[in-house]
């Protein structure tokens, strides 16, 4: 610390930048100059743009957990799953928040899209505690949220009537809110149809090489992603390997790992052993680059509705019906159970960053 007090004052402003939020988080309190620089709009602006550009697919740090009787949020770092133990126990922080939020929709550079117990829909930064309202959640919309680095600019993708056939009259429609314009803009019908029958809600957009992406059926009923790229605001159809197709009752998923899209084929969750296979895009938007990467057999009698990302060969497993989840070792090729305390049942609702990422540079 001593060595920082001699150093120039524009070389420390052009190393700041380059640090991850963590140890700029702890560096706000070396000083009022410090806080003052780290908490500048300009500053948070120019560090998400050089972790953007060396990070297009961030991995994950920390986990969102809401418990069964809803009205908070829980945190736990990735970090803690790291474990050879068959079974771990792991300690879930209290989220802090001026609201309850009780659903998460998507996250991008540590910020997240949520809903409260009111059906208010907002963007908030778990790590600071900031927080912007959207407009009102509505049942049965499909949403996406992810950043657009073209116009600095974060993004709320909402698709209304996902869920219903074409032959219903509800009208399926995007519409993109720009938190910095605070506006919604609706742009145009989405031509395809919900895939998976098992299931009342379609799950939110998976985000990766700044698109945002679904498992959808398309008008000729085929399987396919539908990619929303948050630049052009366009979809664009990613074919997904071809045994995804042949039999309906097998249900398919898409995250990202390892800054690589992965399709997820369930062989039925009517099944009480079903078994999942696992294929990775070696090469975005290359169909032929689809590799199967690995085929577990479910015997845990659990049906599996979450994938995420703890590490490049490890996989979060998590469903809406227990007081555990599940990390899959690829390489180990079996699964560790982790359970929670001070959540006697939780539901895993998706992934996120550390970030200092300022809300209020949008306004």
């Amino acid at each position: 610390m001593c060595a920082l007090k001699h150093l120039p004052s524009d070389l420390i402003e052009a190393i700041l930048p380059f640090l991850p939020s963590k140890s700029l988080g702890r560096f706000k309190s070396v000083s009022k100059r410090w806080y003052s620089l780290i908490s500048n709009p300009n500053f948070i602006k120019t560090h998400i743009h050089i972790y953007t550009e060396n990070n297009p697919n961030p991995d994950p740090t920390h986990i969102i957990l809401v418990p069964d009787e809803g009205d908070c949020l829980y945190s736990v770092g990735i970090k803690q799953l790291n474990t050879k133990s068959s079974r771990a126990t792991v300690n879930a922080k209290f989220l802090k928040l001026y609201k309850p939020l009780v659903e998460i929709l998507g996250s991008c550079n540590g910020l997240l899209l949520a809903s409260d117990v009111y059906n208010n829909l907002c963007i908030v930064n778990p790590t600071t505690g900031e927080k912007v309202p959207v407009g009102k959640s509505i049942h049965g919309t499909t949403y996406g949220f992810g950043y657009d680095s073209f116009k600095d600019d974060y993004k709320v993708i909402s698709i209304s009537g996902m869920g219903v056939s074409d032959s219903d009259p509800m009208c399926k429609t995007v519409s993109v809110y720009s938190l910095r314009n605070n506006s919604w803009n609706m742009l145009t019908n989405f031509p395809y149809q919900q895939h998976d029958q098992y299931s009342h809600s379609q799950c939110p957009g998976v985000l990766l090489n700044n698109n945002l992406h679904w498992v959808v059926r398309n008008r000729r009923s085929k399987l396919t992603i539908a990619a929303f790229s948050l630049a052009n605001e366009e979809f664009c159809e990613i074919g997904l390997p071809d045994s995804f197709n042949y039999d309906l009752d097998k249900v398919s998923r898409v995250f990202a790992l390892g800054g690589k899209l992965v399709g997820v084929l369930c062989d039925g969750l009517l099944s009480p052993d079903n078994f999942y296979e696992l294929w990775v895009m070696e090469e975005y938007g290359v169909h032929m680059s689809w590799t199967k990467c690995c085929v577990f057999e479910n015997n845990m009698h659990l049906c599996f509705e979450f994938f995420a990302q703890v590490s490049c060969r490890d996989i979060l497993l998590g469903n809406n019906d227990a007081n555990k989840f599940f990390i899959y070792k690829m390489d180990e090729k079996r699964c560790t159970s982790v359970k929670i305390k001070r959540c006697q049942k939780v539901m895993v609702y998706g992934t996120y960053v550390e970030s200092l990422e300022s809300l209020k540079r949008f306004r």
